[in-house]
């Protein structure tokens, strides 16, 4: 028994999918045959089990993932009552039901089995098996997920990088794989030494095992590419990016032509950011073509290539099919989120801009509305997320052309942080200062250029704004993969994850701190006062700075927290249980409002050197 690693391959559910000859037959006859061996030996028999096993992974390669959760859920119960539930059969199983439950977009149920799975395998097989590593990197996918998780699943591949190695052999494509995971999860972090020289490490791997010409290394050198383009060395990424389209044109396999589409979406955003639109526009137009072929025309990868494609049109001032590519992006997006998401504002904005330049000023209104009543909703209980929208969806209509429009939402922005901090906040002023400015300059005149600056992307402020005008971390992209899933859902923007819930020192209604929550580390004496010592009956609310992860006992821990405490803020540590690993997270705070934790985690950025400071919102029952 070999666990599989790579979990978020997608399904083999092409055009012919399931509907290939005999599918269903089959599928009626390991269903009858499961049904039988539960007749005659019971449903709490070992044979039973295998019976179901087959019906499971038969429907997961036709496609029907839905289908074989039931199954496999029935087959775990059973193999847990015979053998346990830390025996390796069990461990597969699980497994292979976290593979259904990320295809489904159950998230966080897969990251439980996948979690379970791996402490299973060390208690039964040990930290140096063969499939406890591999389960290992099954996990350290998934956490690469989210952003404050990616130290703990470096240092999972980490682990099981030797093991992979010693079990198997050096170039083996499997080793090469956990390589891959850890370069982009390095790159994910802004270590682009260390991710370049991981993907050339696995590139080079796999054309060894597999030669020049192979899939994998395909997407080898598409990930090289990539990484070159984001360092901006564009001659060099393309070519890369290019040879990686050559090796995948020559493969026919529905897997294989999701990885060109990929590869090809890759090479046209690089000529995007040459300005090199009409080159792009084909390649863009091809990628729409090959997934909605392949995944039908409402999956939610195509809503990212649909709004490339609309802002290249609208560049050419093709409204009538920019619109049609937005209305489109629009509906799959809806569906897949609810009207109340953050992309259906950025879409509805886009849309609104197409009216604005046709001259339909009530039509543009109307959905300026529609926009800005979904960004209400969706900052509900956050006035400095949907001031921080509305300023940059200004400068982005002024840039346009529509200074009147961009007028209304720039004293938008100004009411909400008056309303909730007053006149003489910072971020108040620096609004006011904006639109001063603003109201100084001649209106220009809509762009014009080949990539136009779009509502539903993150852009930079212009240079007579304040820089801090537009937030610090990216709001979110609508993106596919279980990562993204989690990424895009809208409680994920404003609840800590399980781990980090642990971690916020909750200060009692009573003096006595609270076992467990409180921070091991005394914070300093400073101007950033903690949470209200009377909060409110039962609930606690506050904001912490997610700052990084290490390994227990790491002198990394203290080198932050020095450094952290050097700028006056209070910073704590947290031991964090992860399955059979323990980590210890560094934090800063608490903090009482989301103002004073985005000032702090401007200054950690600024001045203390870290990249990413991430602020997390919680809301929990006290004890």
């Amino acid at each position: 028994m070999v666990l599989l690693i790579g979990l978020q391959a997608a399904p083999l559910q092409g055009a012919e999918g399931a509907s290939q000859p005999g599918a269903e037959g089959e599928d009626k006859r390991l269903a009858l045959f499961a049904a039988e061996r539960t007749k005659q030996f019971g449903a709490d028999n070992l044979l039973t089990a295998t019976a179901l096993l087959q019906l499971a992974e038969f429907r997961q390669v036709s496609g029907h993932d839905q289908e074989a959760e039931a199954p496999l859920t029935q087959a775990i119960s059973i193999l847990v009552q015979h053998h346990g539930p830390d025996h390796p059969e069990v461990a597969e199983a699980r497994t292979k039901l976290a593979r259904v439950k990320l295809r489904t977009g159950q998230f966080q149920a897969a990251h439980t089995l996948l979690e379970s799975a791996a402490t299973s395998l060390e208690k039964s097989l040990g930290a140096d098996h063969l499939n406890t590593a591999s389960a290992r990197v099954n996990l350290a996918r998934l956490l690469a997920a989210e952003p404050e998780q990616r130290e703990i699943a470096a240092h999972l591949v980490e682990t099981a990088l030797p093991v992979l190695v010693k079990r198997l052999w050096p170039d083996n494509p499997r080793v090469a794989e956990a390589e891959m995971l850890l370069a982009k999860i390095r790159f994910s972090q802004g270590k682009m030494a260390e991710a370049s020289q991981g993907v050339s490490k696995a590139q080079s791997m796999r054309e060894h095992s597999l030669g020049p010409d192979h899939n994998l290394v395909a997407e080898s050198l598409r990930e090289r590419g990539r990484y070159l383009v984001a360092q901006g060395e564009f001659t060099a990424g393309d070519l890369f990016l290019r040879r990686s389209v050559e090796i995948l044109e020559r493969f026919n396999s529905d897997s294989t032509r999701l990885e060109l589409a990929e590869s090809l979406e890759r090479l046209g955003e690089s000529l995007l950011q040459q300005d090199r639109g009409q080159e792009a526009e084909p390649l863009f137009t091809r990628v729409l073509q090959l997934r909605e072929k392949l995944l039908g025309k409402e999956h939610p990868t195509l809503v990212k290539i649909l709004n490339d494609l609309a802002l290249l049109r609208l560049s050419h001032n093709d409204f009538p099919n920019a619109k049609a590519l937005f209305e489109r992006s629009l509906a799959v997006t809806e569906k897949r989120l609810g009207a109340d998401h953050l992309q259906v504002a950025f879409i509805l904005s886009n849309l609104a801009q197409i009216e604005l330049r046709q001259g339909h000023k009530e039509e543009a209104e109307r959905l300026f509305e529609r926009s800005g009543a979904a960004a209400e909703r969706f900052f509900a209980d956050d006035p400095l997320g949907l001031s921080d929208w509305f300023s940059r969806l200004g400068t982005l209509l002024h840039q346009d052309g529509a200074k009147e429009q961009a007028m209304v939402y720039f004293h938008r922005a100004e009411t909400l942080l008056t309303t909730a901090y007053g006149k003489d906040h910072p971020k108040v002023v620096q609004i006011v200062q904006a639109m001063q400015t603003l109201q100084t300059l001649p209106t220009p005149a809509p762009a014009r250029h080949a990539t136009p600056p779009p509502l539903l992307q993150e852009t930079k402020a212009p240079a007579t704004l304040p820089p801090d005008l537009t937030r610090k971390t990216p709001l979110p992209e609508l993106l596919i993969t279980p990562t993204t899933i989690t990424a895009i859902e809208p409680e994920s923007l404003s609840k800590v994850t399980t781990a980090e819930m642990a971690a916020v020192p909750v200060l009692s209604v009573t003096p006595k701190p609270t076992p467990g929550v409180v921070p091991k580390t005394a914070q300093p004496t400073n101007s950033e006062p903690s949470p209200s010592t009377t909060p409110q009956e039962g609930i606690q609310h506050g904001f912490v700075i997610h700052l990084s992860c290490f390994a227990l006992d790491s002198a990394q821990t203290q080198l932050l927290e020095e450094k952290i405490r050097a700028l006056t803020l209070p910073v704590y540590h947290k031991a964090i249980q992860n399955g059979a690993h323990k980590f210890t997270c560094v934090f800063s705070g608490p903090y009482p409002d989301r103002s004073k934790a985005d000032a702090a985690a401007s200054t950690i950025q600024n001045k203390g050197g870290v990249a990413t400071p991430l602020v997390k919102r919680y809301s929990r029952e006290l004890p």
